[in-house]
């Protein structure tokens, strides 16, 4: 019984840790269910429990598999399955005032235009029935009978190893074709979303007509070639701090543009106590004496379990586990693994196994699977490891949210919170602000922070100020809400990093312009190296190139289709340096060495590709705004956070 426990001991705790994770959830949704809260409510609608939480499973199963989610993943999963059944109601709606729906015409168009789609589909279902014949078989003769039945009912395109279109088109004017269940859900998915969807796109973007005169416009400036010298000092020459910016000068700013500054959503701001999780010497030692009772296990002549099926179950090198340990199918050259592994591993004869290894990455149990050396004599190995990391135990955890529990208490009992922390030698730090979902740059995302943060009206009042101990794989904290925005505000305290960045970054530019101007005349004698006359010259803090580009091209200092950009090549004559310009990524000089105007047939071809290009992007851009201005002035609201402690 014991030989099973060690070999089977991953699993165990796998299963057990279920276990905890399950009951964990049912503690995070509402104790009383009795008064059944929608996950959210749109106008009159209401998204049930049931419709959400199947969709969030659906999509984690696809994109999954057999992996499992972190918590913020998780989190970004439900918010766009939120904002999804959103869309979809307010569609919906639309698509009812407009008298939009699919006609049988265009059913069939979509199902012909998609047999990818609809075979995949059916694959599915038949898998799913074919697992259902074989649960209800006696026997496995049985089963195989049954199959094979199963089967030959199945259309040939199904079967056949080449894809007929004709057959399959066929099979769709059979009344067979409905009665599969995808086939019925496809439908419906055509009939309410994607043709109705497809309408409403080209009604909204029914008056999207570019003039020539301005593809004209467009096309020469992408056909338009410049040969340019250009000297840029970057901003990175002459960084400026935003630490540096005046707290006098970004609120004049924030004043003298106090519109560009309103709040979109929901923030936060906090202070926060936070400690590291680290494992202990208790850790170290406790993994170290798991690793050696694995080796003790496949060094036993009396136990039948194989390195490659410890491999499988134990090792947290996930990756080589499948394939029992194995690193590589082919021998690798010397220097491909960490010292402390390779010294191990080329210490071992073939077939032999190491005692416990410790590297960066853990305890490493090594298989040897052979040496040899390449044509140029270099030494080679192939080998397997299981691989045994060195975590915080719950025991540490632990320990380390009773600190963090012991400031909670204190403040709540009216000390102050920076105090109470230092009191127990706890980093305090103010955070970034932070809207729902986001992370603490220092820390990364702790779950439970929304939550926190904006509770739900429907919960009751919590008694304390300071949130619970939230944890992430790296950090224990826990928070004092320090500051809060709510969208529509005019925040100087939530503007104010953003201004001084740009203040900072104003006064780097301005540096690099002075510092430009400063050595103009040796910028002007620059001639490339590929011209005889002069050899390259080199002038400190001052980047040199030469290109040729249209005038939506990209430009060091400017960027991509910068306007200043194209203005000043147009304005500009030349075989002469121009002006220091005060561009996006610093100081620029330009030389326009000669301009080349694209011939009219080249501007006729690229207008008529740019009116079908330019009507469908800003159709598909005016859609995009016009479902974005119906979400943004429709009142939802979310109860997702009486379900999950996000």
């Amino acid at each position: 019984m014991l030989t099973w426990i060690n070999e089977k001991a991953k699993w165990v705790i796998v299963i057990f840790a279920a276990g905890i994770a399950v009951g964990l959830l049912a503690m995070d949704r509402v104790p009383n269910q009795a008064h059944s809260y929608p996950v959210g409510e749109v106008n009159d609608h209401k998204i049930t429990y049931a419709e959400f939480d199947s969709r969030v499973k659906m999509i984690v199963e696809n994109q999954f598999r057999d992996a499992h989610p972190n918590d913020e993943q998780y989190t970004q999963i439900r918010n766009e399955v939120f904002r999804g059944l959103v869309r979809q109601i307010l569609m919906q709606k639309e698509y009812g005032k407009s008298d939009l729906r699919a006609s049988v015409a265009e059913l069939r168009s979509e199902f012909k235009r998609n047999p990818d789609a609809v075979r995949a589909r059916l694959v599915q279902e038949a898998q799913q029935r074919l697992y259902s014949i074989q649960r209800q078989a006696t026997s496995q003769e049985d089963a195989n009978q049954r199959a094979q039945a199963y089967i030959a009912t199945l259309p040939r395109f199904l079967t056949d190893s080449t894809f007929d279109k004709a057959d399959y088109d066929a099979w769709l004017d059979t009344r067979e074709a409905f009665q599969w269940g995808v086939m019925l859900q496809f439908e419906e998915d055509l009939k309410n979303t994607t043709i109705p969807m497809r309408q409403l796109q080209m009604l909204v973007g029914a008056g999207i007509h570019p003039t020539t005169l301005e593809s004209e416009w467009i096309a020469n400036r992408r056909e338009t070639q410049v040969e340019l010298q250009v000297a840029v000092v970057p901003n990175s020459a002459f960084e400026v701090s935003a630490d540096s910016v005046s707290d006098a000068d970004a609120k004049a700013y924030f004043e003298a543009n106090k519109d560009s500054f309103f709040v979109a959503e929901d923030a936060a701001k906090f202070l926060v106590a936070s400690i590291p999780v680290a494992a202990t010497s208790g850790d170290e030692e406790r993994i170290k004496d798991y690793a050696m009772t694995i080796y003790n296990q496949l060094t036993d002549s009396s136990v039948a379990t194989t390195f490659e099926d410890l491999a499988r179950v134990s090792s947290e090198d996930l990756v080589s586990a499948e394939k029992g340990g194995l690193l590589s199918e082919d021998f690798v050259p010397k220097g491909s693994y960490v010292k402390e592994f390779e010294d191990a591993a080329y210490a071992l004869d073939s077939g032999a196994i190491s005692l416990p290894v410790r590297t960066r990455f853990g305890f490493h149990i090594i298989k040897s699977y052979g040496k040899t050396q390449d044509s140029a004599g270099v030494e080679m190995i192939k080998a397997a490891h299981i691989l045994l990391v060195v975590n915080a135990s719950s025991e540490t955890v632990d320990s380390l949210e009773r600190i963090l529990s012991g400031i909670k208490a204190d403040v709540d009992a009216g000390k102050d919170f920076a105090a109470a922390a230092k009191e127990r030698n706890v980093n305090v730090f103010t955070s970034n602000w932070i809207d729902r979902g986001s992370s603490i740059e220092q820390l990364g995302y702790l779950k439970g922070v929304t939550a926190y943060a904006w509770p739900n009206e429907n919960l009751p009042e919590e008694a304390s100020l300071v949130s619970p101990v939230l944890k992430n794989d790296n950090f224990v904290a826990i928070l004092l809400k320090t500051d809060a925005v709510k969208p529509g505000e005019r925040s100087f305290a939530y503007a104010e990093p953003k201004i001084k960045s740009a203040l900072a970054r104003k006064k780097s530019t301005e540096a690099c312009a002075g510092y430009l101007a400063s050595v103009a005349d040796k910028v002007k004698a620059y001639k490339p190296a590929a011209d005889s006359s002069a050899s390259e010259i080199s002038v400190d803090k001052v980047n040199f190139q030469t290109l040729t580009t249209s005038l939506e091209g990209y430009v060091q200092g400017f960027g991509y289709s910068n306007p200043l950009f194209a203005a000043s090549v147009l304005s500009q004559k030349e075989g002469e340096w121009g002006p220091v310009i005060q561009a996006n990524d610093g100081a620029v000089m330009m030389k326009v060495v000669s301009k080349k105007s694209a011939d009219e047939a080249a501007i006729k071809s690229a207008v008529s590709d740019d009116k079908e290009n330019s009507a469908r992007f800003s159709a598909s851009s005016i859609f995009n705004q016009y479902v974005s201005n119906i979400e943004n002035g429709t009142a939802v609201k979310s109860n997702l956070d009486l379900y999950y402690k996000d």
